[in-house]
């Protein structure tokens, strides 16, 4: 089998399990805490999970179309790679997010 086919379908399966995984925790929060989004740790969580989402949606498959699979132009390929970049940084500055707010959290209990 060619290594192709085999890294595109592994890519699409990390790609579903991003989707559907990230799906179940904005649901979790959204609709199974009450007032949970007053929290700002339950509003990073949720943004984490938006930015996830978006990373499996359109990341991963870009990133698939960037590695070959379709003959692009210099400014396209450009584009699309900005697009990957963008949503993966969203990704970690939603990760960062969440660290400095726990750490705020240990750090200053009371306040």
């Amino acid at each position: 089998m060619n290594v192709w086919v085999v890294y595109t379908v592994l890519e699409v399966l990390i790609a579903v399990a991003c989707c559907l995984g990230n799906v179940l925790v904005v649901c979790a929060v959204c609709v199974g805490i009450r007032d949970s989004l007053r929290e700002p740790t339950f509003c990073f969580l949720v943004s984490l999970a938006v930015a996830d989402f978006l990373v499996g949606v359109a990341a991963v498959p870009l990133a698939v179309v960037l590695d070959g699979w379709v003959s692009l132009t210099p400014d396209l390929c450009l584009l699309l790679s900005c697009v990957v970049l963008v949503l993966t940084q969203a990704s970690v500055l939603s990760l960062l997010a969440i660290a400095v707010d726990r750490y705020l959290r240990l750090h200053i209990p009371l306040r």
